[in-house]
């Protein structure tokens, strides 16, 4: 089996990817902020985020020292943000439990929020070049072609099957570059849809080639129900300012801040949130209808504006704030706040 990563290496050396950012300097660091943000996301969008995050925190101590706020500002727009909470809260923890040095050991790694087992290996292996296998979507994908792995891709059966695979391929040395070079396989040679394989370095010993069954393998995990949501968003709007609320510690956008949302809209609601905000209503109108997908729910996004006139309402309170719609950067804020705002411009 040691074979298949003395090719994988070669190949990585020669056509691998070379200059992402996050390989100019490569540090434990540098390592874990990236791998993170290529959970759920695509490399091109997370070389972006990557740059202006470093930028604003270099270090584990600068992550450890920003509000949440901040982080989650510039992490606005690559969605899950749940991550980037977690990678403050770790970040906390590296510097208070561990004098600011990212562990260099598999179990304290997998104690930090966030850090997964395959995260955890990925640290290692890149940073530390200690053998410890991955198995991240671009990995599970080679290996299950590789070798027929049967079952659901997500299935507890495929998942032992490829972890034991992943583990057992592991060459002695070389092990940071025999992991990117899974990586990169599965990236840009074999992909979900139309693979390369007469550029592979596996070619003559994939399963799924050899047996025609690329399009077969891995085995698909059962389709997620998309749910359908209606979701109006109600925009206050007074001498070019516009209202926004910080959202709470659950439901949608957690601790991002935004419009008031609501299932349903009517004249009572708005009269009660007029009341409630003590503002007076000049006059509403609806803005353009868009669709926003999530992982597991598509929404209808109605956005209605409200015109009001009261000077009283340019006093902030906590967890309210009215800005020019300039200043959205200076926030966290979901993609569909961010629409709306560019928007009314």
């Amino acid at each position: 089996m040691f074979e298949l990563s003395d090719e994988v290496i070669k190949w990585q050396l020669k056509y691998g990817r070379h200059d992402l950012p996050w390989q100019i300097s490569r540090t434990p660091y540098t390592v874990w902020i990236s791998e993170i943000m290529l959970q759920q996301t695509q490399v091109g969008t997370a070389a972006d985020y990557f740059t202006r995050f470093i930028a604003a925190f270099p270090d584990v101590a600068s992550l450890a020292s920003a509000s949440e706020d901040q982080v989650l500002t510039l992490w606005s727009g690559l969605g899950y943000y749940s991550r980037a909470r977690n990678l403050l809260r770790a970040a906390q923890l590296v510097v208070g439990i561990h004098d600011g040095i990212i562990p260099s050991t598999f179990e304290a790694l997998m104690s930090l929020p966030g850090i997964g087992r395959s995260t955890a290996g990925a640290i290692l292996a890149l940073a530390f070049q200690k053998k410890y296998p991955i198995l991240d979507g671009n990995v599970k994908r080679v290996l299950a072609r590789v070798f027929c792995v049967e079952g659901p891709a997500n299935s507890s059966a495929a998942n032992r099957t490829l972890w034991s695979l992943a583990e057992k391929l592991l060459p002695d040395t070389d092990v940071d570059t025999y992991t990117q070079g899974l990586m990169d396989l599965g990236a840009t040679v074999c992909t979900r849809r139309n693979p390369t394989c007469v550029t592979c370095p596996l070619m003559q010993t994939c399963q799924a080639r050899l047996n025609n069954l690329v399009d077969v393998y891995p085995i698909p995990s059962q389709k997620k129900i998309i749910k359908n949501k209606l979701i109006y968003m109600i925009i206050f709007v007074c001498k070019g300012r516009v209202l926004i609320i910080k959202n709470s510690g659950v439901g949608l956008w957690p601790g991002l801040w935004g419009f008031i949302d609501s299932d349903t809209v009517s004249e009572a609601l708005l009269d009660d949130l007029s009341k409630k905000f003590a503002l007076t209503i000049e006059s509403v109108s609806h803005l353009e209808s868009f669709r926003h997908r999530l992982t597991h729910i598509d929404y209808s996004v109605r956005p209605i504006k409200v015109n009001v006139s009261d000077l009283y309402v340019a006093k902030d309170r906590v967890g309210r704030k009215w800005i020019d719609i300039d200043d959205k950067n200076q926030l966290p804020i979901s993609v569909p706040v961010r629409r709306i705002l560019n928007s009314l411009r």
